[in-house]
């Protein structure tokens, strides 16, 4: 993945970042070479791998460069000796914006440059919040991310870490990994009678069925952006507040096709993106609850609304995409028939004597 210092975005949607002043270097730089602007190179991971996982959106490399605001933010700690040490004294919380008519495509002010001896240890989250400017210490490298309550403004999150980076690499390598759960859903019925016609009217994720339903999801959690992979990503232990999300209210008739209301996902963006949870059994408890109306249009007309739910119990790790499958039936009317044996058939009827002299 490394290129030559300034090529645009290459292949695998590869980000080229350039990033001290180079008056404020120097002095310390090589008098053999001009002083050279640090670049990062780096690309999304693999998409969120699907497991069989609706209003916030899917950060992939084309939504990335379509924030305006700044596609990613970057840590960067130097240091003079061999000693791996994140911080920020060389990049704190770096606004990175993309414009495909600039050289290079990926910006930001002031640019850095390297030093010709010492390394420097990167972090890099996306998308980029001016809140954690500050955030990240030689004592700290986590950041506080809140999962909002309303679905439509939930964001993907992304991660990255390069270590131990040199003059001599030129450029920085930076892979993206998905840092939350995604979870959509999918709706049919197995109702396909004339005149009867099932329509959805909510979808609710709570942590119990009750009146009052007890919450589900993590509200908030600290992810460490030093971590490799998903391994202790996330703390959530200090954030005890918990929410429920109403994920569908309106009126869409179901289909016997799996399908979504108004199966757009460019329109209708309602994945859910929560901090990675266990439901599983002996953990944290979520109910999935669907209200439905049952029209009847044949024969004696009637309307019924209806609700039903069940528990679901899984994992919910990072990275990982999962379809909820709700199947919406009625129980269809069915006949058998059998007949009765007369009764002393055989050989033992019931004789009946007629007798004449």
């Amino acid at each position: 993945m490394y290129k030559k210092f300034f090529m645009g975005i290459a292949a695998m949607a590869a980000l080229t970042l350039v990033s001290c002043s180079s008056d404020d270097l120097n002095s310390l730089s090589d008098n053999s070479s001009k002083n050279e602007a640090i670049s990062f190179d780096g690309y999304l991971g693999r998409s969120a791998v699907s497991v069989n996982g609706t209003r916030g959106s899917v950060l992939d490399m084309p939504a990335l460069q379509k924030l305006t605001d700044g596609a990613f933010g970057v840590f960067g700690n130097y240091n003079s000796t061999d000693v791996q040490e994140f911080g920020s004294n060389w990049f704190n919380n770096e606004q990175v914006t993309y414009d495909a008519s600039a050289t290079p495509v990926w910006k930001y002010s002031p640019l850095k440059y390297w030093l010709p001896e010492g390394h420097i240890d990167f972090l890099a989250y996306a998308p980029y919040d001016s809140q954690y400017d500050n955030q990240v210490s030689k004592d700290n490298q986590k950041l506080v991310f809140e999962v909002n309550s309303n679905i439509i403004n939930q964001k993907d999150l992304l991660w990255a870490n390069a270590t131990n980076k040199k003059k001599a690499d030129k450029t920085v390598t930076f892979t993206f990994k998905h840092a939350l759960a995604k979870i959509g859903y999918t709706v049919k019925t197995n109702v396909v009678g004339e005149g009867t016609t099932i329509t959805l009217n909510k979808i609710t994720l709570a942590g119990s069925t009750a009146a009052v339903p007890t919450k589900a999801f993590y509200t908030k959690g600290t992810i460490d952006l030093s971590k490799p992979n998903g391994t202790d990503l996330w703390t959530t232990s200090t954030f005890p507040e918990r929410q429920n999300f109403e994920w569908y209210k309106g009126t869409y008739n179901v289909t016997t096709s799996a399908s979504h209301p108004d199966d757009n996902r460019e329109k209708n963006k309602d994945y859910l993106f929560v901090i990675p949870q266990n439901f599983e059994s002996g953990h944290d408890e979520l109910y999935v609850i669907v209200d439905y109306t049952i029209n009847y249009n044949t024969g004696v007309q009637a309307t019924m609304k209806w609700s039903v739910n069940s528990k679901i119990e899984k994992n919910f790790e990072q990275g990982k995409a999962y379809m909820i499958n709700l199947n919406i039936g009625l129980t269809p009317i069915e006949f058998n028939a059998e007949v009765t044996p007369w009764t002393g058939e055989g050989n033992s009827e019931t004789g009946i004597d007629a007798s004449w002299n």
